[in-house]
């Protein structure tokens, strides 16, 4: 099959509305972190990266002429039972896309967790950094408005990307609209919120709330965390050792099942945050885990940012003897940006079994590949 091949061949639902040009910025030039177009017309891929890292590509229409809508399926597919008394964590992929060219698909996710708030029990809303682009304001304006879907009705938390940070998302410097177009001071009001490293900035903040029989530390840390966060962090979770803790991050996990190590000469590092010039300094996912997550009751890590087919997991057992179980979800590189999908962590009513769940709120279907519908334990005794 071509790789050429047209976005909406294999796929039911109708495409979404682009912007228009004059919607976008009038300098949409990307940056140099920004994939070129491969010889096919329209057809992004990621320098750096290997072709079968990019198995069913991106294939992200031009600007100039929406592709027409087919014609719906005749009965949408249904969902998967939920199982009475689970309790929902929903995780939010980067959506750079999204804010860039297409919010109504942003919108399609927020909205749908918002009415599915109730009936699916969801605690949390973990967004993974790369929420915009090219960290511009038609972009943030886009994101705010459709995270703004789930204000007083879901708790939320989100972590910059690199694409978050920098002229134009270019991850030079830690500067970002993030705390612009999302409220400290609405943060603060949530009573899940605990608190932030820095004051009036959402980029390092810590939340605390209940759910499935457990009481949860979320931790959600910038893009890279520099060595003083990490330090930071630390103290964090030793204010809370009783907890269950969420580690929630940009670059953590790669598509290869490992953590990002810059020191491993063996293993692919495309994207790993040591290869950016990014200002003050940056830790990969092995630095993470030795200076931090290993050393605490830390049962889930969450992260995006890696490219090929945008999932990995790994199970690490930490220094007191418990499993670490370390997801990647990321789906920018599937048509118009992701296609919609975005992950459920059901947590079954025995507190102890997660069911990940891959769902697109464009297609109202799942994704059954074994490494994008799995079940593990969580490791509590």
């Amino acid at each position: 099959m071509s790789s050429c091949q047209e976005p909406l061949q294999d796929y039911p639902g109708a495409p979404p509305p682009m912007m228009a040009d004059e919607e976008l910025d009038e300098e949409d030039e990307g940056d140099p972190e920004d994939p070129p177009l491969d010889p096919c017309s329209g057809v992004v891929r990621r320098s750096g990266a290997d072709p079968d890292d990019l198995a069913g590509g991106a294939c992200e229409p031009e600007d100039e002429a929406p592709e027409p809508e087919p014609e719906p399926p005749i009965e949408p597919p249904s969902l998967p039972l939920f199982v009475e008394g689970s309790t929902t964590f929903v995780v939010l992929p980067d959506t750079q896309y999204y804010s860039h060219r297409y919010p109504s698909i942003f919108h399609s996710q927020t909205s749908w967790i918002a009415r599915n708030a109730v009936e699916r029990n969801i605690a949390y809303v973990f967004h993974l950094g790369d929420i915009v682009h090219t960290n511009s304001s038609t972009e943030w304006k886009n994101a705010s408005a459709a995270m703004a879907e789930l204000d007083g009705l879901v708790p939320y938390g989100l972590v910059p990307g690199n694409h978050d940070y920098g002229p134009k998302g270019n991850a030079s410097t830690r500067e970002t609209q993030l705390n612009d177009w999302f409220s400290f001071d609405d943060a603060e009001l949530m009573p899940s919120f605990g608190g932030a490293y820095q004051a009036n900035r959402l980029d390092n903040t810590f939340h605390l709330f209940d759910a499935g029989g457990h009481a949860w530390i979320a931790l959600l840390l910038e893009w890279g965390p520099r060595d003083e966060v990490i330090d930071w962090a630390n103290v964090v979770m030793d204010m809370y050792p009783d907890r269950l803790g969420i580690l929630v991050t940009h670059a953590y996990l790669n598509h290869d099942d490992r953590r990002y190590d810059h020191t491993d000469a063996q293993h692919s590092q495309a994207y790993n945050p040591h290869l950016y010039d990014t200002e003050g300094g940056v830790n990969d996912g092995e630095e993470l885990w030795q200076k931090l997550v290993r050393q605490h009751r830390f049962v889930l890590t969450l992260n995006g940012h890696v490219l090929g087919d945008g999932t990995g997991y790994l199970a690490s057992v930490n220094d007191h003897g418990k499993v670490v179980h370390q997801i990647l979800s990321n789906y920018q590189n599937r048509n118009f940006g992701g296609e919609g999908y975005l992950r459920l962590l059901e947590l079954l009513p025995d507190g102890r079994t997660m069911q990940v769940r891959t769902y697109s709120t464009m297609y109202d279907d799942y994704l059954s590949a074994p490494d994008q519908m799995f079940t593990f334990v969580l490791d509590l005794d």
